[in-house]
């Protein structure tokens, strides 16, 4: 499932706090200079201040462990900086007016750096999900291939292991798995429903990291939703399209590399996590879903993300 989520967007709050009357100064210069200014909600601001706002170099600190440290201009992250968010996860990149708008990040191929984060990213998914070291474990061939994909095999990005839904990761009710493809201002994510299904949870992720390679294309049909060149029938049609492919890639990782590690290891597989009985082309596949109620996949998410698209659109008018 291809999540579209938009750039992190730091509290608008921040425009409030800096005028508000329960600011007050700790130390220095809190109007032109330099100071430490705290707020009654816990708030912290170290750093350059002009004509009594955040500008220049700061570091802020909100209660729930969020911190931002960089530049500054007229009481909003502006420039280059780090946002560390509640997790430790983070974010260094170019910033306007409290919006991330370009990651600092530069692609590459898979490498021992790339590949020891993978690990530990795969490592941290075992924690979150421990009922797949069930089946898989660190030492076969399907654990490093997950990890040269997280590694960024195809994406030339990280692609992070994500627990629970956030504020910059929405998860559609309903889905198994869901995966956003890194950009320019965001990074390549991957998140699986928890089950007490080793095989499904391990076939949803494998899915995901074929479906990601179709991030590039996803964005086109995105592209051509916000400029009115594609209906709402064609771009649920165009997605559809795109995992379809990613449903024949998982197929045959079913019959290439799953179907045989578990046959030599005496594992019952469920061939239907696999789309084993996926139709040999798209207009088959298409076929089997109702087209006249319309219910269910792809319609859902996907008639929801058209129209969110739309209506950014027409309020940006």
């Amino acid at each position: 499932m291809y999540l579209k989520y938009c750039s992190l967007v730091v509290f608008l709050f921040l425009q409030l706090l800096l005028h508000g009357q329960d600011r007050y100064c700790l130390s220095g210069n809190c109007q032109e200079g330099f100071g430490h200014a705290r707020w009654k909600g816990g708030e912290e601001y170290i750093g350059n201040f002009v004509g009594s706002r955040m500008q220049g170099y700061g570091v802020f600190y909100w209660q729930n462990k969020r911190k931002y440290v960089g530049y500054w201009l007229a009481g909003k992250i502006d420039g280059k900086g780090t946002l560390f968010d509640d997790k430790g996860v983070i974010k260094t990149g170019i910033w306007k007016a409290n919006k991330l708008v370009r990651l600092d990040r530069k692609k590459q191929g898979v490498n021992a750096e790339t590949l020891r984060q993978a690990q530990q990213q795969l490592q941290q998914m075992m924690v979150d999900r421990p009922t797949m070291l069930e089946v898989v474990d660190s030492n076969n061939q399907i654990w490093q291939w997950v990890q040269q994909q997280m590694a960024g095999e195809y994406t030339q990005s990280l692609i992070y292991w994500q627990d629970t839904a956030a504020a910059y990761f929405p998860i559609p009710t309903g889905v198994k798995a869901v995966h956003a493809y890194p950009t320019a201002t965001i990074e390549g994510r991957v998140w699986v429903k928890n089950t007490d299904d080793s095989e499904q949870m391990w076939s949803s992720l494998i899915f995901e990291l074929h479906n990601i390679r179709n991030g590039s294309a996803f964005e086109q049909v995105e592209e051509a939703a916000k400029n009115w060149h594609c209906d709402k029938a064609t771009y649920i049609y165009s997605y559809a399209h795109l995992e379809y492919q990613a449903a024949k890639a998982t197929k045959d990782f079913y019959t290439t590399t799953w179907l045989p590690y578990c046959q030599n290891r005496g594992i019952k597989t469920t061939p239907q996590y696999w789309f084993y009985y996926l139709p040999d082309t798209f207009e088959g596949w298409w076929a089997m879903f109702d087209q006249e109620e319309q219910q269910g996949y792809p319609w859902h998410p996907y008639s929801g993300y058209y129209d969110k698209i739309v209506g950014q659109v027409i309020e940006g008018y």
